[in-house]
């Protein structure tokens, strides 16, 4: 078995070469195919995953995965190829991979922005999610970040000033402070990101606008707003062809339960809405995501929240236009957003939620002195220099200056190369876990009594052993996109009593359960809410065949036949 190495990010090439491999060495596991040709003429690869053996992907409930919706957060699309590697690989050597892809499918998209992320991966540049014009055409003036000093690293640069608003911190004077109000008389900066100036008056140094301003992740119809209000949101939903791919697939694989979005940087997993308080929502839905959430936590070191809860300032002006949102509230899908790697965390300081107050100058300097001091101690073989000493440096425009700071792309965005193993695998830990929380559609048993010469009594027990109902959420029904399961039997006979083919409601999952021996939706109900038992009479010859199908998209299906 060939051994895939998670020590260094994969330009497109290579990620397509592993992809192409185990779809090759696996075929009757996984089958990939291209959702989508990109400007600069890379595929928007997805790998559907299942045992093909045990029946077709549309036949099982699935989960699904993507990376990469913004092109520098790629540890994300590490993470979801690591999740592919790890459950084709994993099929007959661990137990629970076997189960799960014997029952289950699994779609991962690894990286929706191969564009973006090569552009991230092979140059100095940064950009939020893909390298087209938007919302300028033309560079616009003032101050573009750019390599100046070819180190192949956007750092920052600083310009002594008497009437400068930073200092060098006495402890570290690699770390700029910002001044205190009574402060005058020291030695004083002005720091900017290193960079150029278009149209340089020889006096002003503002940042210009990006040339690269599109974001993936505000494009989707849920809550879309125009540029105005949301930078970043396209020239309308979906208008970016990887967006729309995207759609497109969840669209064609309406038995996508649950979900993960991975991106970086924070080290939480949120969950929506993002566009209410979740006090709002519906608190069945909120339990359920609190109680994966949990083993998240557990596998992570992770906090989980709801993001419009922990995250937003601003609750008028939130972003809007989010995937996690559109697949919740416009697909009944349950989906987190995965915050890959914390340099935070791991420099030991504290996570503190809700992040709702802005942070001090001094609290912010005392951060970045951890964070300087913990990549000191543990980054010793990224490519470039983990922190640059402010170094001089003549700039074309601004003469004699320092330049220096922090690899930010591989230290703070993304995890240095040396720590991408062990978080890429925490996080495919959890995600077999989330997977396993699927509908388990079962038919328990099925028998036939004679009532007379050639009349029957069909009785059948249906049951979901899953933690999530065959209507997967609350969300679901509010938007009516649950569909009901189907029972459908199949004999060489007549059927006198009894559906041949007709809807038996939903099941639910043992996630209906909020307290011992109480059932959340059916609290006074006599009847177990997991099983139904389903009756038939039929006229048919001795030793006719006949068998039941039951299922819906989400639950999959599940047969069995009697002889009668």
């Amino acid at each position: 078995m060939k051994q895939y190495i998670f020590d260094h990010y994969y330009v497109y090439e290579e990620l397509t070469a592993v992809l192409k491999e185990l779809a090759a060495d696996y075929p009757e596991l996984i089958k990939v195919s291209s959702i989508c040709t990109t400007q600069d003429n890379h595929e928007v690869w997805a790998a559907e995953i299942t045992n093909s053996k045990t029946g077709d992907v549309f036949s099982k409930p699935a989960y699904y995965v993507d990376g990469n919706h913004h092109a520098g957060e790629v540890t994300g699309s590490m993470a979801a190829l690591h999740l592919i590697v790890t459950l084709v690989q994993g099929y007959g050597n661990k137990d629970s991979i076997t189960q799960l892809l014997d029952s289950s499918a699994v779609y991962v998209i690894p990286r929706i922005s191969p564009d973006g992320a090569e552009v991230f991966l092979t140059s100095y540049h940064q950009l939020r999610s893909v390298n087209r014009p938007y919302p300028f055409e033309k560079r616009a003036p003032g101050l573009h970040p750019q390599d100046m000093d070819g180190d192949g690293v956007i750092r920052m640069m600083r310009i002594e000033d008497p009437n400068g608003v930073w200092k060098a911190m006495d402890k570290d004077p690699r770390v700029m402070v910002k001044r205190a109000p009574g402060d005058f008389g020291g030695k004083y900066y002005n720091v900017y990101p290193e960079g150029e100036i278009v149209d340089y008056d020889g006096v002003h140094i503002q940042p210009a606008e990006g040339k690269w301003n599109l974001d993936f992740n505000r494009n989707y119809p849920l809550g879309w707003f125009p540029e105005h209000r949301q930078p970043g949101a396209g020239k309308y939903p979906l208008s970016n062809p990887e967006n729309k791919a995207v759609a497109d697939f969840v669209l064609a694989h309406p038995n996508i339960c649950c979900a993960v979005t991975y991106h970086t940087s924070g080290g939480c997993y949120i969950y929506p809405p993002g566009t209410e308080p979740s006090k709002n929502a519906d608190q069945r839905d909120m339990r359920m995501f609190k109680e994966i959430g949990a083993m998240a936590t557990e596998d992570t070191g992770y906090g989980c929240f709801n993001i419009f809860d922990a995250f937003l300032t601003d609750t008028v002006n939130y972003s809007s236009g989010a995937f996690d949102d559109w697949m919740y509230q416009a697909q009944g899908i349950p989906t987190y957003t995965a915050e890959l790697w914390d340099v935070l965390n791991r420099a030991g300081v504290p996570d503190v939620y809700p992040r709702t107050e802005p942070i001090t100058d001094a609290a912010a300097a005392e951060r970045m002195y951890k964070v300087y001091k913990w990549v000191d101690e543990n980054v010793k073989n990224n490519k470039a220099v983990p922190i640059l000493d402010w170094t001089e440096f003549d700039h074309p425009q601004l003469g004699k200056i320092e330049i220096g700071g922090l690899d930010f792309k591989f230290n703070w965005q993304n995890c240095p190369i040396g720590f991408l193993e062990q978080e890429v695998e925490k996080n495919t830990n959890f995600c077999l876990r989330m997977a396993a929380t699927l509908p388990k559609l079962s038919i328990d048993c099925m028998k036939a009594e004679s009532q007379a010469d050639g009349i029957y009594k069909i009785t059948a027990l249906v049951r979901n052993a899953g933690y999530l109902p065959t209507f997967v959420c609350n969300e679901a029904k509010k938007i009516k996109v649950d569909k009901a399961v189907i029972a459908s039997l199949c004999v060489d006979g007549e059927v006198i009593m009894g559906e041949k083919c007709g809807s038996i409601g939903h099941l639910e999952g043992f996630s209906g359960v909020n307290s011992a021996y109480t059932y959340n939706m059916i609290a006074t109900s006599k009847h177990d809410p997991f099983v139904k038992e389903l009756t038939w009479v039929v006229k048919a010859n001795a030793g006719a065949e006949l068998t039941l199908t039951v299922g819906n998209a989400k639950s999959g299906t599940a047969k069995k036949t009697i002889t009668l």
